[in-house]
């Protein structure tokens, strides 16, 4: 094998092989990779030694291609090799480099001790990383039916799915999206990049190593799985491509709408809960939609709809009686909240208005306090009189 023909920009890499035209066009490959990488996670450039990239040739006869080793080399340092054969540089070798980054990370300049093992990252990390590091030319449409009534998937279920075969493109292309944006919504959270670097850890030689877990630690789970569902109905063929949290007026418009296609016809929750028929199918019809909105509702109009829900499920062993009292509270409370955003919007554009470093002088005119017209009477008209002749 041939010395190292370079060396990635920032040090991740050193790229080695047997045709100097492949390894350069590899090496801008893995420079972008990188750059990326450094930029998801926040870590810092660091002198640890690079990952030796090695590239072998079409012919030579080695089943075992791509592959991936850690071991020590002379003075206790770490050697981590990922072995490629040019021209077959797929999402499997993609996948190889983002393990080897966050290895590199892992062991720092300690090399792991003779028959340790490797901690073996989730599938869905290494997965996402190197979707969101090594991007497809076409970036993959996630179907997200759920906004329309569907059940949205769990995330706790996405966790520990196995990832598909590589022989099944179109699964293994819906995996790696749908962990590539999980990944995102993370590291994007307040504690995002410093959790994930966290997680990651560094190698203690006199610890025995462990796999981490398959949730990063620090991340909120909840608020992650909402901003998730949101990434991909964003890059959904369902969608338009931009789905956001609404406003206040837009989240009551579409709670209403919902509200009013599912209890069409004069009908109500409590009629429906007492309907043995179709009753139980149209209640969780509707409160599948109302799940829809949800996760993107305002924050202010979430109680609304949660309590809209919780009725909905308890509806069947509650009577007529008070479900109707709860109905008609839920209305009177989607009138409160209207009002009460009028009341804050009128504030902040009186505060706004009042903020203004000067003036448009086009009500200066009303704003003016006028004059009172003094009138008199004969006394006051004759002391006017006197003041002026003098005493």
């Amino acid at each position: 094998m041939g010395k190292p023909l370079s060396v990635t920009p920032d040090g991740g890499f050193a790229l080695s092989g047997v045709e100097k035209s492949s390894s350069l066009a590899f090496g801008r490959y893995l420079s972008g990779g990188e750059k990326a990488f450094l930029e998801k996670t926040d870590f810092s450039k660091s002198t640890y030694p690079p990952v030796n990239v090695i590239l072998h040739s079409s012919t030579e006869n080695l089943p075992s291609l791509p592959a991936l080793n850690v071991d020590a080399i002379e003075g206790g340092a770490p050697r981590i090799s990922v072995h490629l054969r040019v021209g077959e540089q797929g999402i499997e070798s993609t996948q190889l480099l983002v393990a080897a980054l966050m290895l590199r990370e892992y062991y720092g300049e300690n090399a792991p001790a003779p028959g340790s093992g490797v901690p073996h990252f989730p599938s869905w990390v290494i997965h996402g990383m190197a979707t969101l590091c090594f991007p497809p030319e076409e970036s993959f449409r996630i179907p997200s039916s759920y906004l329309n009534g569907g059940t949205p998937p769990k995330l706790g279920d996405f966790l520990i799915q196995r990832a598909p075969e590589f022989s099944n493109s179109s699964l293994s292309d819906l995996y790696d999206a749908t962990a590539s944006l999980l990944l995102k919504a993370g590291l994007a959270s307040p504690a995002g990049q410093s959790a994930f670097r966290k997680w990651i850890g560094h190698h203690d030689p006199k610890l025995t190593g462990s796999d981490p877990s398959r949730w990063v630690g620090g991340w909120e789970m909840k608020t992650i799985e909402r901003r998730w569902l949101l990434l991909m109905a964003g890059s959904s063929t369902d969608g338009e491509g931009g789905i956001k949290l609404q406003n206040i007026p837009e989240t009551l418009k579409s709670y209403d709408a919902v509200m009013s296609q599912g209890l069409s016809g004069g009908a109500t929750i409590g009629s429906l809960a007492h309907d043995k028929k179709t009753g139980t199918y149209t209640l969780a019809g509707l409160s599948d939609r109302l799940k829809g909105i949800r996760l993107r509702s305002n924050p202010f109009v979430t109680p609304l709809i949660d309590r809209t829900l919780i009725l909905i499920e308890k509806a069947p062993k509650l009577s007529e009686k008070k479900i109707a009292a709860e109905e008609k509270s839920l209305e009177e409370l989607g009138k409160a909240m209207m009002k009460q955003f009028g009341e804050i919007d009128a504030y902040l554009d009186w505060y706004e208005a009042t903020r203004l470093p000067v003036r448009s002088g086009y009500f200066d005119r009303l704003l003016r306090n006028p004059g009172a017209e003094i009138r008199k009477g004969p006394i006051g008209r004759h002391i006017d009189a006197v003041e002026e002749r003098g005493w």
